[in-house]
């Protein structure tokens, strides 16, 4: 830009004596302007090596319990459908399909380009049945999918038939699971999928994949895979920094300070965990809906993500993801405002009569609003620290909050804060909830949702959330989520504060990453490539 600057300066000062004299008769000539610098073309070839749990099992896709195997597993198997970053179902192993009359069954054509990687035989509708068959009898991370769908057969013409549990384009997203060989029908050999990957070596501590030739998209860029076993993400941190591993998934605040120009990058990236304020409708104050929304007024949420969660959250006020294609920002309305939450509290007759900076229920000084605010101990703080920052919110607008920290382990239903979420013993109470791709909220705020642990119930509400998962087509799924959240954010069954993100951090030489999202974050890696 420099350059072109003092090029038609330059041409300005010759023009100016070219007019000035008699006989200059030659034209200046207008500099050519330089042509940006194309991005370079992707290369083949190279290693990426990454991180994998612990004493994890490689042997099974539909055994998978972090997030890391789920990434570990997509790049050797795939599924029928699969669900793009902004939560859209799109095809993968099925290339189409279409939906009976009833809009309970659902016919899928199978991809005739999809084979084995060992063997290069055609993917089945039995290799389906046999996956979804497996999933019912193991259960784990992706028995979800039997409660959506009743059955799975082949159809006479080597199609799919899925029954559904119910009408609705919802019902789709549960086929998002791995689709194995069946072994009656093949001699397949361990570990072959269908994916863009498979595994060529086990040994100690490493597992490597290379690329799958028979794979029916275009080939990756990336030649080989290398996964190291690490016994918890802080240490993958430190093989980074040591130059053992290229790439690291983590969900650490600090992640920031690895970030070096031309050397370092990180990505931030979406995730389905919804951190999210609770209410106890035992307590009649907060059975009362101008009460909640002042509640949700006096939150400085901007506050919380950039002190507590340095920047790696983003605040909604619906329990469905911003990114997604359902989101409507029109929901986005609960904006720090102690004014308009201090006017609420008036309406609901509360207020500061006496002067001393807390609120009073028809001016009796004692009867002054208290709550008890419910948050796990864990060895990740953040929840903890951001509780404490809510009850100085809450206490500055003229509420007492009484915290309460109780032990909680994951999935263990008897630790004391899981046992204090099911009695409803809290006021209010501090949960991160692990939402569905399909948005369906109804098991947060319907009367028998399994995870409604405030009494919510709202039966109209409950019946927008209905409407949301029957949707027949995509117009129809779009109207219905409007409609679901701007009566959500009007009854406020609970404060949804922000969606929690995680990161990638990677060198600089690994480029092609653009619009990345869990919960599988390498689904766009055949675009990946390492420049050197």
């Amino acid at each position: 830009m420099a350059i072109i600057i003092l090029t038609l300066c330059g041409c300005a000062g010759n023009q100016q004596n070219a007019e000035s004299t008699p006989d200059a008769s030659e034209p200046t000539e207008t500099p050519a302007l330089l042509a940006p610098t194309p991005a370079p073309a992707p290369v083949y070839g190279g290693t990426l090596r990454l991180a994998m749990p612990e004493n994890a099992d490689t042997s099974d896709p539909l055994s998978v319990n972090t997030k890391e195997m789920l990434g570990f597993f997509s790049l050797i198997y795939e599924s029928l459908i699969v669900i793009d970053q902004s939560g859209v179902v799109t095809p993968k192993l099925a290339e189409n399909w279409s939906c009976d009359d009833t809009g309970l069954v659902w016919t899928m054509k199978l991809r005739s380009s999809a084979r084995w990687q060992d063997t290069g035989a055609n993917v089945t509708a039995a290799d389906v049945v046999y996956s979804f068959e497996r999933i019912k009898q193991t259960g784990g991370y992706y028995s979800y999918a039997t409660d959506k769908v009743e059955s799975i057969a082949a159809g006479s013409d080597g199609s799919v038939v899925v029954t559904m549990k119910q009408q609705g384009i919802a019902s789709l997203y549960a086929l998002n699971f791995p689709i194995i060989e069946n072994p009656t029908a093949s001699t397949s050999r361990y570990g072959a999928g269908t994916g863009p990957y498979y595994i060529t070596s086990i040994s100690g501590d490493k597992v490597t994949l290379e690329i799958n030739q028979n794979w029916w998209k275009e080939e990756p860029y990336i030649e080989k895979i290398e996964f190291y076993q690490r016994s918890s993400n802080d240490v993958s941190l430190a093989s980074y920094v040591a130059g053992q591993l290229d790439m690291v998934f983590t969900s650490s605040l600090s992640v920031g300070r690895y970030r070096e120009d031309g050397v370092t990058n990180v990505m931030d990236v979406m995730t389905q965990t919804a951190e999210v304020m609770l209410f106890n409708y035992g307590n009649s104050e907060l059975s009362n809906p101008l009460v909640r929304q002042a509640i949700a007024y006096a939150l400085n949420r901007s506050a919380i993500i950039t002190n507590v969660y340095m920047n790696r959250a983003r605040a909604c006020d619906v329990p469905i993801a911003p990114d997604s294609w359902l989101y409507n920002s029109r929901s986005k309305v609960y904006d720090y405002n102690t004014e308009l939450a201090l006017s609420l509290f008036d309406q609901a007759g509360w207020k500061d009569t006496d002067g001393d900076g807390y609120l009073e229920k028809n001016a009796h000084r004692y009867n002054e609003l208290t709550l008890k605010l419910l948050v796990n101990k864990s060895t990740d703080s953040t929840r903890e620290t951001a509780a404490g920052v809510i009850a100085s919110q809450l206490e500055a607008i003229g509420i007492h909050v009484e915290i309460v920290t109780a032990g909680f382990t994951l999935g263990d239903s008897s630790s004391e804060y899981a046992q204090m979420l099911e009695n409803k013993d809290f006021d209010i109470a501090l949960v991160g909830f692990n939402l569905a791709r399909d948005c369906d909220i109804l098991p947060y705020i319907d009367a028998s949702g399994a995870y409604n642990y405030g009494g919510y119930r709202n039966d109209a509400l409950s019946a927008l959330a209905r409407s949301l998962n029957t949707a027949r087509d995509e117009a129809a799924c779009r109207e219905a989520a409007d409609a679901l959240q701007m009566s959500f954010v009007e009854d406020l069954p609970f404060i949804t504060l922000y969606f929690r993100l995680s990161s990638i951090l990677y060198h600089d030489s690994i480029k092609g990453l653009e619009s990345e999202r869990e919960p599988d974050l390498m689904s766009n890696i055949a675009n990946w490539y390492i420049e050197s």
